[in-house]
């Protein structure tokens, strides 16, 4: 152990000269997710590795005194039987493979696609006894305790479980209870307790990242708050495709600033934006307090969202992408009835796409393609 506490300290000391550009998450991220007097013990114990290293005749009664530290706490150090807590997590995810993190670690993708899904249905208690995911769909919270194996080991099985919960038993929550994954979490910038009752941020390291990463943040996202169409009554038009999130009055500009950055997002596919919706909720918050629903309104005509099909993702959820995929199928037959119909008495094809509010790329896609759940 300190063999590796020297080598520990020079990382360190690398890792402070590298751009924050390049490093998604540092070893010092991680330490300033705990306590400052955490943070403090800590960079003491950092020091004085540094002052055995350069010093390697001192004892530990004298490095006390140069670090003005307690005899108790160098003597531990010394015989490495008190380690600081926060080097501790280090050094588990430096094991892991995730410190230091860029852009380039092989699990981005996957430590992404898990991240977005603590902005939506998922989650860090607010005491840090827990990460979670709450789902319908088993398979979905499976598939998140799945993914946190293949990104910690097998080892951390021994932390986690899944509840039945709901009023019928009709929902799932997955939870794992390791708090060296929880501090990684934080450190990346997951929220923490009620997202109700907290501002909701994406952090820049998404904003900065490629869109191929951007795709999995926002894919868990929509995967947990999209609100998925059905064919209106009319069969003329769908009803409303959305992105839903709630807070209270005093949270609103950050929720409208929430929804512009995944409109951003949405825009720079050449997926269109309607405006977005602010509206009071049936419900009430853990706290009793009123709450207000934001939405961000997607344009409902057939070619953008089959944009939205095939250029976002949605993460841990498999009913809505089936739903979706079985919506516009039952729209594209009734496009092509009308468009025959239009086309049989008489209508030039122009005017006929017109009627429909189609373009001739949807038209192509209605005429070719069959099943809308061959691209999920």
């Amino acid at each position: 152990m300190d063999r590796y506490a020297h080598k520990l300290y020079k990382e360190i000391s690398l890792i402070s000269l590298i751009k924050m550009d390049t490093a998604i998450l540092t070893e010092s991220g991680v330490i300033n997710t705990y306590p400052v007097k955490n943070q403090k013990l800590a960079a003491t114990y950092l020091e004085y590795i540094k002052l055995k290293q350069q010093n390697p005749g001192l004892g530990y009664k004298k490095l006390s005194k140069l670090l003005k530290e307690p005899l108790h706490r160098t003597r531990y150090w010394h015989h490495n039987n008190a380690v600081p807590q926060p080097i501790l997590t280090i050094d588990w995810l430096k094991n892991k493979g995730l410190l230091s993190l860029g852009p380039n670690n092989p699990n981005s993708l996957l430590i992404t696609k898990v991240f977005g899904a603590l902005f939506g249905d998922g989650g860090i208690f607010g005491n840090l006894n827990g990460i979670f995911l709450s789902s319908s769909e088993l398979t979905a919270v499976k598939e998140f305790g799945e993914d946190l194996k293949i990104l910690f080991g097998e080892e951390i099985e021994k932390n986690s479980r899944i509840i039945e919960g709901g009023v019928y038993g009709h929902s799932w929550c997955y939870q794992n209870t390791n708090r060296n994954i929880i501090r990684f979490f934080m450190a990346l910038g997951a929220p923490i307790g009620d997202k109700s009752l907290i501002e909701m941020i994406v952090p820049k390291w998404i904003l900065n990242a490629e869109e191929y990463i951007q795709d999995e943040f926002f894919g868990s996202l929509f995967g947990a708050e999209l609100g998925v169409p059905k064919v209106h009554i009319e069969g003329n038009r769908l009803d409303l495709l959305s992105f839903g999130i709630t807070a209270k009055d005093e949270l609103g500009k950050n929720r409208i600033a929430f929804l512009d950055t995944i409109s951003d997002y949405l825009k720079n596919k050449g997926i269109r934006m309607c405006k977005i919706n602010i509206n009071d909720h049936r419900k009430v918050n853990r706290q009793g307090d009123a709450t207000k629903v934001y939405r961000l309104i997607i344009a409902i005509d057939f070619e953008n969202v089959t944009n939205f099909m095939t250029l976002t993702k949605m993460n841990y959820c498999t009913y809505k992408k089936q739903k979706l995929a079985n919506t516009m199928n039952e729209f594209s037959r009734i496009k092509m009835h009308k468009f025959n119909d239009l086309i049989t008495r008489g209508y030039s094809e122009d005017a006929a796409l017109t009627l429909l509010k189609l373009t001739p790329a949807s038209l192509e896609i209605i005429e070719n393609f069959e099943d809308f759940r061959e691209i999920l």
